[in-house]
């Protein structure tokens, strides 16, 4: 899930993640060095991400669309697979949006995201989905699915590589309050066999492989597959960034309620009505713009009297 950095906003914001197992889990001989992100008035103690590059300008990882029998996978113009209703959180358009950072964490069943520096010095966007007590539970590169220390800021060695990690915002993905009692209730379970198993990372995800990408093992986490280990997609999430693929802003997308809105300027109303921590801000307005005007849920029309006049594109860093 490779994204880029977008500005100075997310700077303060920074932090980052221990990959440390908790005794009830596979242990891991990979070592973590964390510190605490300082107040930017000059470089951090470890090495600092380009502040040119646009975090929503990068690749990033997915998922592969499982297909469906008889016939090929979907494409994003068609609907998503059903998934039961106690899945789906309604119209997360008409609900606030509540977003934690590392200092304030502690938050179950939120999904966190982490801005991720590889060894070749590129830059990816890393998801996880936190656990009590602070840990984070995530399939990192070299490493695998695992549970960590959530931090500001730190260096994870895993296969005998140094990856620096900056947590970026955290954010609670259902609106409703049985929703996310069921997910925090349900979540260790969720997880633990596949932390036991040793399940491997990996970027190409998809229902046929043994291994897990960032975003498929969140996904896996929040939807849990009815009849298999790969998830069963909400109709509501029917957004797919690639062909026949979820991304990482495709999550985000979803989880911020842009894809229950039917044009750019709602979408962007709402950026603008909620409270955010800069990052997210930025992230969901590139987004957004980078969005093409007709996208919308399938059998969504645009709304009576909406502009067709196409707004400005916002400068990109």
């Amino acid at each position: 899930m490779k994204v880029g950095q977008s500005g100075s906003g997310w700077l303060a914001a920074w932090c980052a993640i221990l990959c440390v197992a908790q005794p009830a889990y596979a242990a891991t001989s990979d070592s973590v060095s964390e510190r605490r992100a300082p107040a930017f008035d000059g470089a951090p103690p470890f090495g600092q991400p380009p502040s040119s590059t646009g975090r929503m300008s990068l690749a990033n990882q997915s998922l592969a669309v499982k297909p469906r029998p008889g016939g090929p996978a979907r494409t994003s113009a068609g609907p998503a697979a059903h998934a039961p209703q106690t899945q789906r959180a309604g119209n997360r358009a008409a609900n606030p949006l509540h977003v934690t950072t590392a200092a304030d964490a502690g938050e179950p069943g939120y999904v966190h995201y982490f801005l991720l520096r590889l060894p070749d010095e590129s830059l990816e966007i890393q998801v996880g989905i936190e656990l009590a007590d602070r840990k984070i539970a995530w399939s990192f590169p070299d490493l695998g699915v695992a549970v960590s220390q959530l931090m500001e800021a730190g260096t994870v060695r895993a296969g005998g590589k140094d990856y620096e990690v900056w947590h970026l915002y955290g954010i609670r993905p259902f609106p409703d309050d049985p929703a996310m009692s069921a997910l925090r209730r349900e979540l260790p379970g969720r997880i633990n066999r596949w932390v036991e198993a040793g399940t491997p990372y990996c970027e190409n995800d998809g229902p046929g492989g043994d291994c897990m990408s960032c975003l498929g093992f969140v996904l896996r986490a929040l939807f849990p597959g009815r009849e298999s280990d790969f998830p069963d997609m909400p109709r509501d999430f029917w957004r797919m960034g690639y062909a026949g693929r979820y991304s990482t802003h495709d999550l985000l997308l979803y989880l911020t309620g842009m894809l229950d809105l039917s044009t750019r300027e709602a979408r962007l109303r709402r950026i603008s009505q909620l409270t955010l921590p800069d990052a997210l801000r930025d992230d969901l307005l590139d987004l957004v713009h980078g969005m093409s005007e007709a996208e919308r849920a399938p059998g969504a029309g645009t709304s009576p009297g909406a502009p067709q006049k196409r707004p400005a594109q916002r400068k990109r860093l």
